[in-house]
């Protein structure tokens, strides 16, 4: 695109509202003025927005216009011919973004990279550097007055640039380049993108759907047992329907039908013996396991499992009320008892009850001295930082805030009388910091050693183990790591992960860690703009489904070392990201192994 003096026809956004408002600036100076300088260099044009000192001489040949009124302060210099990249160097933060586009005139969709570039005054620290990229962004995507036309966005980034906010950033360039039609993603709805209003139609046969729907159900109530016409109540399916359905899950032994009617989801795991028991066989002191793993989710449970050995599973069975199931077995020299809760969430009938089968599963096992809490997560990227920025697949390990927290529970939002939003707040710490302690020594040993990482072998000795069920513990394309911003009433953009600093190569096959506190409350979730900001207070890394009935329960049984590992399965709480949660789970298994197998067994040492 060449900015020229003629007003383009350029196509809309999909993506956006193409109502504008009048943005208001301050300049961050009078002496200063926002010269843009267009160029071109190859298939991409460059939009150069540099922040200089008042000139007087709008008669110099390289200058096209000099605004005046409103627009006063801007000066358009002519388009050059080359970039001239190599005076400024590499630029100190990018941020990249695709726009889905339709032409007017044609209706054609194609897609358009755009990439802000951001070099900064001196002595600007690298926290600065990040939120000014970031508030710059969002600032310019804003749906109530997003620019409807190319020549409204370049104008938009300027203005910016005028305000006193921005006024840290020496230089923004702004590069633009179509992709050919072979190299562009997807638009979020030909994707079937799903989570702010773009919904995939679901082709596939009514009987497949039921189907998944039964399985789902009954994988997140296990091991609790439900009834037909639970399950025909849950999936707002045909009685008839759900019970052909049910014959062919009986066929592939994925479900079993129960005393009284109850069905109850089957794990397929020919290396586990299953005793269905009314009560726990009491098990010598000398023989309790000493560390608990706590599960959510139906694909967590088979994670945790498939890093033990001479495993043996209990099903404590009830016909009314809730059941539990408990697979004991080692993980190297530890004796080890894991548990599914039945049906956490957002209802609090579901936390109350998580936090009653944590009190279970620790007054069955009273000689427990460490507690995990494993699975799935939604990890809070930074698209400006690539060293926070969490992808897909990567595992977050909980470490304590300058406040000694690892977990922060937002029970309400309140707002005062200045408007200003207030977070009423439930955090959990552990006394114990063993745990921590050595997840940081591995951190140590990766960071001396870049080849140091035995959790990947133990993710494809999971995955081996793992090739029977039903759940597929394959890491999903990187391709399908897609990252989308709300920039409110129901509009997204998606976001480019940020690339990695010069010199350092970048792996997207396997997961990286990461520490940092967990987050979460269906209130501050639910809202993207909410969780941002409740995130940057906190220093939130990711966020989960409520835990806080479990942690007052491990707190309440004066359990003092705690710990939170979560694989990063969406970007919002874990529980959306159904393609990736099966390996997130199995990676944050497979990184509590490394730990659990680095942690001395004192009672071996007193033997």
């Amino acid at each position: 695109m060449m900015l020229t003096g003629t007003v383009l026809e350029a196509p809309q956004a999909l993506i956006y509202p193409q109502n504008q408002k009048q943005q208001v600036v301050t300049m961050a100076s009078e002496e200063e003025e926002i010269v843009m300088t267009p160029t071109k260099k190859g298939k991409a044009t460059h939009i150069r927005m540099e922040r200089k000192t008042r000139i007087n001489d709008p008669s110099s040949p390289q200058v096209a216009h000099v605004a005046g009124g409103e627009h006063k302060g801007i000066v358009i210099n002519k388009q050059q011919a080359n970039s001239d990249d190599e005076v400024y160097g590499k630029p100190q933060l990018q941020l990249g973004f695709m726009c889905f586009l339709v032409d007017q005139k044609t209706g054609q969709h194609y897609v358009e990279s755009r990439k802000l570039k951001f070099w900064y005054q001196e002595n600007t620290d690298y926290y600065h550097q990040v939120t000014t990229a970031y508030d710059f962004f969002k600032e310019l995507v804003r749906p109530e007055n997003f620019p409807r036309d190319y020549i409204g966005f370049i104008k938009k980034c300027m203005k910016q640039m005028q305000g006193e906010k921005f006024c840290m950033a020496k230089k923004v360039d702004l590069e633009i380049e179509k992709l050919d039609e072979g190299e562009a993603p997807l638009s979020p709805g030909e994707e079937g993108f799903d989570g702010f209003g773009l919904m995939r139609e679901d082709t596939r046969p009514t009987e497949e759907i039921v189907r998944e729907k039964i399985l789902t159900v009954l994988e997140s109530a296990y091991p609790n047992v439900l009834a037909v016409e639970d399950l025909v109540r849950i999936t707002a399916s045909e009685e008839i329907m759900v019970t052909e359905q049910l014959k062919g899950l009986y066929d592939k032994e994925l479900v079993k039908e129960m005393e009284n009617g109850g069905i109850v989801r089957q794990v397929l795991d020919t290396k586990t013996e299953v005793k269905m028991v009314k009560q726990m066989p009491t098990i010598a002191s000398g023989q309790q396991p000493s560390i608990a793993i706590i599960t959510a989710m139906y694909c967590e449970k088979l994670a945790i499992d498939a890093m033990m050995e001479n495993k043996t599973t209990y099903m404590k069975y009830k016909t009314e009320g809730e059941s539990n199931v408990y697979t004991i077995g080692y993980i190297g020299e530890h004796k080890v008892v894991s548990t599914k809760l039945p049906a956490i969430g957002h209802f609090r009938a579901a936390q109350i009850s998580s936090g009653n089968s944590t009190t279970r599963l620790l007054g069955s096992f009273q000689n427990i001295e460490h507690v995990f809490v494993v699975g799935a997560a939604g990890g809070v990227p930074h698209v400006t930082d690539y060293s926070k920025h969490v992808r897909l697949g990567d595992v977050i390990i909980s470490r304590c805030n300058d406040k000694g927290y690892i977990y922060y529970y937002c029970e309400k939002i309140v707002q005062d009388r200045e408007g200003q939003v207030h977070y009423n707040l439930k955090n959990w710490s552990p006394r114990d910091l063993v745990l921590q302690k050595i997840a940081e020594n591995i951190d140590e040993s990766r960071q001396a050693n870049p080849d140091y990482a035995p959790w990947e072998k133990y993710i494809q000795e999971g995955q081996d183990l793992l090739m029977a069920q039903e759940s597929n513990f394959a890491r999903p394309p990187t391709a399908s790591d897609r990252l989308y911003i709300n920039v409110g009433e129901g509009q997204v953009i998606e976001v480019q992960h940020p690339e990695p600093p010069e010199g350092i190569v970048a792996r997207h096959d396997v997961p990286k860690l990461h520490f940092g506190v967990f987050g979460s409350g269906a209130r501050v979730v639910r809202n993207d703009s909410t969780k941002l900001d409740f995130a940057t207070k906190y220093g939130i890394s990711a966020f989960d489904t409520e835990f806080d009935q479990v942690l007052d329960s491990i707190c309440g049984n004066v359990k003092e070392s705690f710990m939170f590992v979560r694989g990063v399965a969406d970007y919002r709480d874990g529980s959306k990201g159904k393609e990736w949660a099966p390996y997130a789970s199995l990676a944050a298994a497979a990184v509590v192994k490394t730990i659990i197998k680095s942690l001395k067994n004192r009672h071996l040492d007193d033997i």
